[in-house]
């Protein structure tokens, strides 16, 4: 069984919107999955299409299309019709998240409802069939793709489910277990003396296994890690189509963008969520390079959200279309829209807007000693502005001060918060994606952000991004050091005019302009499911990984901890 977010996340997959996994999914012989909100990022046809591929039910009881399901909201797994009472009432759900986690035009017209209710209606729903039949079913399924980020709304997480389950009088007596994804965590954990609720984390890191013994209400849950089953033989006949498929993309995609990458553009997830970033750099310089002579005006700022860079771009080895697909797999468009100075303060406070990370109960610090941010799909990379920011502040009062590079001086000016700024960025985004509500509107449109990502890294100097976390653009800074830079105006050094090589950490140096405490309106983390918004998701690990992970066609679970997202 899937928890979902099965066809979209590697560049091998998306090249066929994720059909051809589909195709590996039927031979392996999967019993069922959940629909997770990556299996919307091709849009609503493409989810159409993957239920007609299928051999086996993609499963949502909580998405809706003009007041119906649109998917199946169970199905009855029976692996031996000569036993009775070994069957399986196995029900999917969708977080609602999905709304603000894959591309607006992907779900338009879908409603995503409670999980919890749903799943309960559900139960409800085959519990009185099974009496109208004279069935007893005594072992239920719940694959869910919620997860248990904290950003999630608590109504909204699979643990709150699991736990709800266990509360079920009409499960009483029965086995309940709930296999979820979404946020990428390890998971297994029990509830009341039935209900067993369990994660494998991501990356095909583990393989879930749930053993059955006779006499036991819980199921006996089992991580089996990737390095265990380095040694089975893959399947002959999937390893052929496997092998089709990677040839076909292998010749698409091996053409050179750079000879050789004198640096290593970083794209862990604990870099390009949480704070500015090399790889997150010379992406937003990208889009600011575009945004120069790309549209009807010269582009002011530019920011891309981290959730949406996946890979990390090697050292000492060549640069290929294929690697640039695979830091940029959604196939986002460059955008421009109108901003005021407001919202891009309060674009910033959002994405400036997490909880501190934790160790033994003790923030994580950066070099300077400030406490990082838990990593968040919608942590913005930034180009053409500077931010400075406080973590041991409360989330809403966090920014000291936001600079806005002039295009036609190069310097930084505090920014206005009156005034009318243009703001390149991707269509996600643009659209209020990752819960930026703040943005949106009319809009212009260029090319995809892998052409001009691949354009620009074609002509820069790589050795300008040596640095991993330079933090030069957002600036983590305690609020003395910050008042100090200030007081030290008067008798800064002239700014690097271009922008592109601002390599020293900004609060070892000084800065060329005095800037203020920006007021912001703190925008909620989530918004309602009928809002469009965009993706964070689809983690991206290496082809071999991902491929094996079919090959060995075991039960697969979803994605990251604590990321916001998508």
């Amino acid at each position: 069984m899937d928890a979902g977010d099965a066809f979209q996340g590697l560049p091998i997959s998306n090249s066929s919107k994720g059909e051809e996994r589909a195709n590996i999914l039927n031979k392996i012989g999967y019993d069922a999955m959940a629909v997770g909100n990556h299996e919307f990022d091709f849009g609503l046809d493409e989810v159409k299409k993957y239920k007609q591929i299928l051999k086996f039910p993609l499963l949502s009881a909580n998405t809706y299309v003009n007041g119906a399901r649109l998917f199946e909201a169970s199905t009855i797994v029976d692996k031996d019709k000569n036993v009775v009472g070994d069957e399986f009432v196995v029900i999917g759900v969708t977080t609602p998240e999905t709304a603000t986690k894959t591309h607006p035009r992907n779900v338009q017209g879908v409603t995503f409802t409670d999980p919890i209710s749903e799943v309960n209606k559900v139960i409800e729903e085959v519990e009185s069939r099974a009496k109208a039949e004279g069935k007893t079913y005594k072992h239920y399924v719940v694959l869910a793709h919620l997860g248990v980020d904290t950003t999630t709304p608590v109504e909204w997480r699979g643990s709150t489910l699991a736990e709800a389950l266990s509360k079920n009088p009409l499960l009483k007596g029965k086995r309940v277990t709930v296999i979820d994804g979404h946020s990428h965590t390890v998971e297994s954990v029990t509830y009341g003396d039935n209900v067993t609720y369990n994660q494998t984390g991501s990356y095909l890191h583990n393989i879930g296994k749930v053993t059955y013994k006779s006499g036991q209400l819980l199921g006996n849950p089992q991580q089996i890690s990737a390095d265990s089953v380095k040694g089975v033989t893959p399947d002959p006949a999937i390893q052929q189509l496997v092998n089709k498929i990677k040839e076909k993309y292998d010749q698409e995609n091996a053409k050179v963008v750079v000879a050789n990458s004198p640096v290593e553009l970083n794209g862990n997830r604990e870099n390009v969520r949480v704070r500015e970033n090399n790889l997150g750099n010379v992406v937003a310089d990208a889009l600011y390079e575009y945004g120069q002579t790309g549209f009807s005006h010269k582009t002011d700022l530019a920011v891309t959200n981290g959730g949406g860079l996946r890979e990390t771009i090697a050292k000492g080895k060549p640069i290929t279309k294929g690697d640039i697909i695979a830091v940029l797999p959604f196939g986002n468009t460059i955008t421009q829209i109108k901003v005021t100075g407001q919202n891009i303060a309060d674009m910033f406070a959002k994405s400036l807007g997490s909880i501190l990370q934790e160790k033994d109960g003790k923030p994580v610090l950066d070099e300077n000693g400030q406490p990082l941010l838990e990593p968040s799909g919608g942590f913005l990379q930034v180009s053409g502005a500077k931010v400075y920011y406080d973590t041991t502040l409360p989330a809403d009062k966090r920014i000291l001060g936001i600079e806005i590079k002039n295009p036609e001086t190069g310097k930084y000016e505090k920014l206005n918060l009156k005034k009318i700024y243009y703001l390149t960025t991707n269509d996600f985004l643009a659209a209020g994606g990752d819960g930026y509500s703040m943005l949106g509107g009319a809009r212009e449109e260029g090319p995809s952000m892998d052409v001009a990502f691949a354009d620009y890294l074609a002509k820069t100097d790589l050795t300008a991004y040596a640095v991993v976390n330079p933090n030069s653009r957002t600036i983590s800074i305690s609020t003395a050091q910050y008042k100090k830079l200030q007081n030290q105006a008067a008798n800064q050094v002239k700014p690097n005019e271009t922008g592109q090589k601002e390599l020293v950490p900004a609060v070892q140096t000084n800065t060329h302009q005095r800037t203020a405490t920006i007021p912001v309106n703190v925008h909620k983390q989530f918004v309602p499911s009928g809002q469009k918004s965009l993706p964070e998701t689809g983690t991206t690990d290496t082809t071999f990984i991902s491929l094996l992970g079919f090959v060995v066609g075991l039960l697969g679970l979803s994605r990251f901890k604590k990321a916001h997202k998508e």
